[in-house]
C-alpha cells in the first residue's frame, strides 16, 4: 500500500470519527425534543411534594338551596381537609381532600343531619363528622390507631 492510499483510508476514517462526534453531540443538544419530553415516574417524595404544595380545598359557595345565612366553611387537619355547608339546617358535604399518605375510606356526603368522611392511613383511621348548628358547619373529628392482625 502506498502513501496515498495510506493517507487516503486515514483522512476518510478521521472524517467519519469527527461525523460521528458532530452527530452524538448534536443529538445530545436536542435532547428529547425530537421525540417529545420525555416520561418519567415520580419519586414518592416528588409526589408528597407536589400534593403537599397543591390547593388542598378549591373555593366554593354555599349551594343554592342554602338560606341567606348559611355558608361555606373549610377545616382542615393532618389526615386531610374538608369544606361543608348547610343546607336547610342539614349539613352538606361540599369536598372532601386526604392529606398525602391518606385515602377516603367512606363519605356521607348529605344532606343529613351529620354529613362525614373517613381519612384512612396505614395505621390510623379518622372521622370528620359534620353537623349544623345556627346555620353554620361544625366539624367534629375522630381519631383511632388501627393495628395490624398479622
Amino acid at each position: 500500500m502506498g502513501r496515498r492510499a495510506l493517507l487516503g483510508v486515514g483522512g476518510w476514517l478521521a472524517a467519519a470519527v469527527l461525523t460521528t462526534i458532530a452527530v452524538v453531540w448534536a443529538v445530545s443538544l436536542i435532547g428529547t425534543d425530537i421525540t417529545g419530553p420525555a416520561a418519567r415516574p415520580m419519586t414518592l417524595e416528588e409526589v408528597e411534594r407536589a400534593l403537599a404544595t397543591a390547593s388542598a380545598v378549591p373555593s366554593v359557595g354555599p349551594p343554592a338551596s342554602a338560606g341567606p345565612g348559611s355558608q361555606a366553611l373549610g377545616f382542615s387537619y393532618a389526615e386531610g381537609s374538608v369544606t361543608a355547608a348547610c343546607d336547610a339546617g342539614r349539613a352538606l358535604l361540599l369536598s372532601w381532600t386526604p392529606a398525602p399518605g391518606y385515602g377516603v375510606d367512606d363519605v356521607e356526603r348529605g344532606p343529613a343531619h351529620t354529613a362525614s368522611v373517613v381519612f384512612e392511613s396505614d395505621d390510623r383511621k379518622t372521622t370528620v363528622s359534620l353537623t349544623c348548628r345556627s346555620g353554620t358547619p361544625v366539624a367534629t373529628v375522630r381519631s383511632a390507631v388501627e393495628h395490624d392482625e398479622d
